[in-house]
């Protein structure tokens, strides 16, 4: 493991324990400075990560429905696609045919 990667390991582990704590970043070191003792509004913290837990979870299950209106959406509008080329194809070929006994009738109405 990169030195780099165990800084970052480091202050993720330090920022979330709920001490007080100071760090000093530059880019070629890290000052952490650690007290023995807890922030004070540990409380209102865990409130705010449960609010924000419920939101996200809102969130999710919003997009999940959303997504599957969206699919269900999408195989629809793929289905009617088909449906339409199916149509417009039996149109052509309804129409040539036509065409051609229309053809057929001139000719004997005219003998040409």
């Amino acid at each position: 493991m990169a030195a780099q990667d165990l800084c970052e390991n480091l202050l993720s582990k330090v920022k979330s324990s709920n001490l007080n704590f100071v760090v000093r970043e530059t880019p070629y070191r890290v000052c952490i400075k650690v007290r023995k003792s807890f922030v004070k509004t540990t409380n209102n913290h865990n409130h705010d990560l449960k609010v924000n837990e419920e939101i996200g979870n809102n969130l999710q299950n919003n997009y999940d429905k959303l997504k599957s209106s969206y699919d269900e959406l999408m195989n629809k509008y793929n289905d009617l696609v088909e449906e339409f080329e199916e149509m417009k194809t039996k149109m052509k070929k309804e129409n040539s045919e036509k065409n051609k006994l229309m053809d057929r009738m001139m000719k004997k109405k005219y003998k040409v």
